[in-house]
């Protein structure tokens, strides 16, 4: 078998049925590839649409039923039953061009490489249409080497824009962390064992950006601090790459918990904390092990800004609430939305 797709599922019934039919239109045959659906005890209507498409197409999709373990767990227990050569992700909002998966394997997975990384392009719909249903795949190779160094010097987050070979994540021992930004922490431990890299400029991947329910959106306060606790975690975890004789792994370790620090003030941005909360926030953030990435030269104001709000008094309070004011008031309630209509005019 050629490829394992593993696709997690969790309050999802609005846009899980464009999912799993995009992954009909592959054009692999039968038992080139499989599509293993881990249901992560979700509470609405996902379950008995992922037995539909299982009855319908019992050689293609196979469901695992769990309780909830998180996107991490979910995709975890996948890993455990793949028989594919190469094994990849796809969120269960999110979606495939026609024949995006036939191109990469057509094309690109040759012997000897390890992981090949493609593009996506953000979508924003209804959860039913394809907003780009004519869209080819096609692209060629941009970079083909150590993959550890390319990790040093660019970004190459989420999971699900990769083709990771199975042999490799089997012998390395990789696996998720059930924490909150779980693709971070898993391509870095991907790439600490330098695998053969081959980037791809194929732009196959459609990640929805309209979705209510997603993680990544959430402006819940309880929802985000339980999320910090888990960051400070995989933070805490990563900083011992910081004392590594290999400069390329604590260079690139440097600039994950500098990416998580980022992405979390963002979020706390968005919550309404009130001033016992900040206090909680901050006190939880005072042994975050980032000293050393304070002097450092690629630091930006926007880090300057994080670590000064670490330290709780009236001024750093006052400065959340004028920036979170300044990201929901002006951003999110005004200029998103423009942006939004002017890219949906364009299609």
């Amino acid at each position: 078998m050629k490829l394992s797709v593993i696709v997690p599922v969790y309050n999802v019934e609005k846009f899980l049925p464009r999912c799993l039919d995009s992954l009909l239109r592959q054009g692999l045959e039968l038992g080139e590839y499989e599509v293993i659906c881990v249901n992560d005890g979700s509470p609405d209507n996902c379950a008995a649409i992922l037995a539909e498409y299982e009855q319908k197409h019992p050689d293609i999709f196979k469901v695992i039923t769990q309780e909830n373990k998180g996107l991490g767990g979910a995709r975890n227990t996948g890993m455990k039953v793949v028989q594919g050569d190469w094994v990849t992700f796809l969120d269960s909002d999110d979606y495939i061009i026609d024949y995006g998966y036939k191109y990469i394997l057509d094309h690109f997975c040759e012997e000897g490489i390890d992981v090949i990384h493609f593009n996506c392009m953000l979508t924003y719909t209804d959860g039913k249409s394809l907003c780009d249903s004519d869209a080819k795949p096609d692209g060629k190779v941009s970079f083909d080497g150590d993959g550890a160094e390319a990790y040093n010097y660019m970004s190459l987050p989420y999971v699900w824009l990769k083709f990771y070979k199975h042999s490799f994540l089997d012998k390395n021992g990789v696996f998720f962390e059930t924490a909150f930004m779980e693709d971070e922490p898993f391509n870095f431990d991907v790439f600490r064992h330098s695998p053969h890299l081959r980037i791809v400029t194929s732009t196959i991947y459609r990640y929805e950006q309209g979705n209510p329910t997603s993680l990544l959106t959430t402006n819940d306060k309880e929802k985000i601090l339980h999320q910090l606790k888990w960051l400070l975690f995989v933070v805490d975890k990563m900083n011992n790459y910081l004392q590594e004789d290999n400069g390329v792994i604590a260079n690139a370790a440097k600039r994950n918990i500098n990416t998580f620090l980022k992405a979390y003030y963002n979020k706390m941005l968005k919550a309404r904390f009130n001033r016992s909360e900040w206090r909680e926030y901050t006190n939880m953030l005072q042994n975050v092990p980032v000293k050393r990435i304070d002097t450092s030269r690629e630091i930006t104001n926007f880090g300057r800004i994080i670590n000064h709000l670490k330290n709780l008094s009236t001024t750093s309070y006052l400065i959340y609430c004028i920036m979170g004011f300044v990201l929901r008031g002006v951003f999110t309630s005004l200029v998103r939305p423009r942006i939004i209509a002017s890219y949906s005019s364009k299609k």
